[in-house]
């Protein structure tokens, strides 16, 4: 069994640690993750995406988005390596967090999908990207200070950092305009996007994937041990009931 480093024994304590306490404990350089079906769920449902819907009704829903390719591929559902138990790779892990983002009323359109299967290879360079330049390169830290009049004593500079995804996705009249090209920005050029007036028809702004990225890499490293099967504990509850009705 391997030994834990001292920084993953820190990261069991996620997320009650502060954020920026969390980017200084990962690893500088992107760890190999890999995961089983059940931990990803766990993953997803520590980052909020179940909300408040069951177990059930969220394990059909991720079901139903690989179907459609999400994060695997058609191909995989076609043949027999569906019956194999998939193993979960960052980018796998990071394309499911990205899709579950972008959902409108629970469900993300069928569109959105087809544009994030179409520049998967793209997104994945994106991903690790995203990882890498954190604090550096583009994503460096910038700082903002706000000037006026009044001045909350004690207010500190606001620190973005990292990089920032634009989908360029764009809704008309309920209906899908325009999907990608996927592309980086800088935090500056993030603020820069935010305040352009032709924005108004933009549904999605900017998500910040660096964030993403630490949060999903900081939950990967600390994901319990969880079989692909229903809890134990339902198991067993079913089983007396046989019994007992017997």
């Amino acid at each position: 069994m391997a030994t834990k480093t001292n920084s993953q024994r820190r990261l069991q304590n996620w997320p009650r640690l502060p954020l920026q306490d969390i980017d200084n404990l990962l690893p500088k350089k992107l760890p190999q993750i890999r995961l089983r079906h059940g931990q990803v769920l766990w993953l997803l449902t520590e980052l909020g995406y179940r909300g408040a819907v069951s177990d059930s009704a969220f394990f059909e829903y991720i079901k139903s988005l690989r179907k459609l390719g999400i994060p695997f591929g058609r191909k995989r559902f076609q043949t027999k390596d569906r019956r194999k138990l998939a193993d979960y790779s960052y980018c796998h892990v990071m394309e499911l967090a990205l899709t579950l983002s972008l959902r409108v009323y629970h469900v993300v359109p069928d569109t959105v999908l087809r544009g994030i299967v179409h520049y998967r290879s793209q997104l994945y360079r994106s991903y690790r990207r995203a990882y890498a330049e954190r604090r550096s390169g583009a994503g460096r830290p910038t700082l903002i200070r706000v000037k006026g009049r009044k001045r909350v004593k004690g207010r500190k500079p606001i620190e973005l950092r990292g990089l920032f995804l634009d989908l360029n996705i764009e809704f008309s009249g309920g209906h899908l305009v325009r999907f990608g090209r996927p592309k980086l920005l800088s935090s500056t050029e993030t603020l820069a996007r935010f305040t352009e007036s032709s924005l108004s028809g933009r549904a999605f702004m900017p998500l910040s994937l660096s964030l993403l990225s630490e949060r999903v890499t900081a939950l990967a490293l600390r994901a319990p041990d969880i079989r692909s099967g229903p809890p134990k504990s339902a198991t067993s509850s079913v089983s007396h009931e046989k019994r007992s009705s017997t």
